[in-house]
């Protein structure tokens, strides 16, 4: 990667409702908050979320982007704190399963713009289909997001697997409503000894959300939970997610810099 374009980390999950565009877009704000330039690509073409829960109106989105109706930039809308963001078109079932060549009038622009921000964060649909994989095969790191439950833990797995496959990148681990960060690490770890058994992956461990009914009231305002609640138990964990990951920014905010040298 040139030094002066910004990583693309791609946040997915095996199955829906485990809040990992919740994560991603508080992720966003909280690189903002600490100085960072941000775009937040709605990567779920079909059932857009992120616009929902920032509160945000958008006249264009990558519907019009992908047909042609619109420029890269008449598709970015302003949200919290600055970010940018990318919508995404509700109910378009066509869009939820592109290839790689259909998906090019939303890449090549993308690719060009990460030299104008610090990150590039993309919430790309949860499970396996083609969309889902082909954008995080662009990604320079994948967060798999996950919560304790059985249930999403197996299908971590199958993402896993399909990106061991699909799209070879580093993926670090995120443990969405957790007790607590040993019950979070205890998820991590049994998820890491199976990746390692059959794919011989070693995924990381980035941080854990803890349960918290703040995070829910933010949602139910259209708000980040860390610009609207910022000493809630999430907000405190979702800054920290965010500052490891500035730190994969070859253009690190002054203010992070600064906050590390302490």
């Amino acid at each position: 990667m040139n030094e002066k374009d910004a990583p693309i980390i791609g946040f997915l999950s095996g199955k829906g409702g485990v809040g990992k565009t919740n994560v991603a877009t508080n992720v966003a704000v909280a690189c903002a908050t600490r100085g960072a330039r941000v775009l937040v690509v709605d990567g779920d073409l079909g059932l857009a979320n992120v616009d929902t829960l920032l509160g945000l109106a958008p006249r264009n989105t990558s519907r019009e982007l992908l047909s042609g109706h619109c420029a890269f930039e008449e598709a970015i809308v302003e949200g919290p704190r600055g970010i940018h963001v990318l919508p995404a078109g509700q109910g378009t079932r066509r869009l939820s399963d592109c290839r790689p060549h259909q998906l090019a009038p939303l890449l090549v622009p993308l690719f060009a713009a990460t030299r104008r921000y610090d990150l590039v964060l993309i919430d790309i649909g949860a499970g396996v289909g083609e969309t889902a994989l082909g954008l995080a095969a662009c990604c320079d790191l994948a967060v798999l997001v996950t919560t304790p439950e059985p249930t999403s833990l197996v299908d971590a797995y199958a993402t896993l697997k399909a990106l061991a496959q699909e799209a070879q990148l580093p993926v670090e681990i995120l443990v969405n409503a957790s007790r607590s960060e040993g019950d979070a690490r205890r998820t991590h770890d049994h998820l890491e000894k199976i990746a390692k058994r059959f794919l011989d992956l070693s995924p990381a461990f980035l941080g854990h959300v803890p349960s918290d009914d703040r995070l829910a009231e933010a949602v139910r305002l259209q708000r980040a939970v860390v610009e609207s609640f910022p000493t809630a138990k999430s907000s405190r964990t979702l800054v920290r997610v965010a500052e490891r990951l500035l730190r994969t920014s070859p253009r690190q905010p002054r203010v992070l810099r600064e906050t590390s040298s302490v």
